[in-house]
C-alpha cells in the first residue's frame, strides 16, 4: 500500500488524465504518415542496398590486385631489411660466451713427446756416430770388446741370491 494519498497525487499532476482529443489525433496522423513515407522509401533503400553491394564489391575487386603487389613489394623490398635490421639488433645484444677453460694436459703431452722425440733422435745420431766410427777403423772409446765369447763369458761378473759379486771363474 502506498504511503501517498490520492490528494498528494494529484497535487503533482500524477494522476491518470484521458489524452485530449488533439494529441490523439496528431498521433494517429503522424503514424499514417510514417507508414506512407515507409511504403515510399522501402523500394528506394532497397534500391540504395543493391548499389552499395555492387559498388562494394567493384571496389573490393579493384583493391584486391594492388594490395596483393602492395605485399609483394613489402615482401621484397621492406621484409630483407627489417630481417637484416632484426638480426643485426640481435647479435647486438646477444650476450659474449665466455671462453672454455683452458685445458693444460695437451701441451703436457705434447712437451713430452718433444722430448722423447729429441731423446730418440739424439740416441740415434749417436748411434750412426759411433757405429760410422768403427767402420773406418778409428778407436771406439768405449772399453775393448772381447775376442771370443770364452773371454767375453770370462769377463762377466755374477750375482748370487744374496746380492753379493762373484768374480768370474777361468
Amino acid at each position: 500500500m502506498s504511503l501517498m494519498t490520492k490528494q498528494d497525487s494529484e497535487a503533482n499532476g500524477s494522476a491518470q488524465q484521458p489524452l485530449p482529443d488533439w494529441a490523439r489525433q496528431t498521433g494517429e496522423y503522424l503514424r499514417a504518415r510514417q507508414l506512407a513515407t515507409q511504403a515510399q522509401l522501402a523500394p528506394l533503400a532497397a534500391s540504395a542496398r543493391m548499389t552499395a553491394a555492387q559498388r562494394m564489391l567493384l571496389a573490393r575487386a579493384w583493391t584486391a590486385p594492388r594490395l596483393e603487389l602492395m605485399g609483394q613489394a613489402l615482401q621484397e623490398r621492406w621484409a630483407p631489411q627489417a630481417s637484416a635490421a632484426l638480426a643485426a639488433y640481435a647479435r647486438r645484444i646477444q650476450p659474449v660466451p665466455e671462453p672454455p677453460p683452458r685445458r693444460r694436459w695437451p701441451a703436457v703431452v705434447g712437451g713430452v713427446v718433444v722430448i722423447v722425440g729429441g731423446a730418440a733422435a739424439a740416441a740415434i745420431i749417436l748411434n750412426r756416430r759411433n757405429s760410422a766410427a768403427v767402420e773406418a777403423g778409428e778407436p771406439d772409446d768405449t772399453a775393448t770388446a772381447p775376442d771370443t765369447p770364452e773371454m767375453a763369458a770370462a769377463d762377466t761378473v755374477s750375482v748370487d741370491a744374496n746380492g753379493q759379486t762373484q768374480a768370474p771363474r777361468s
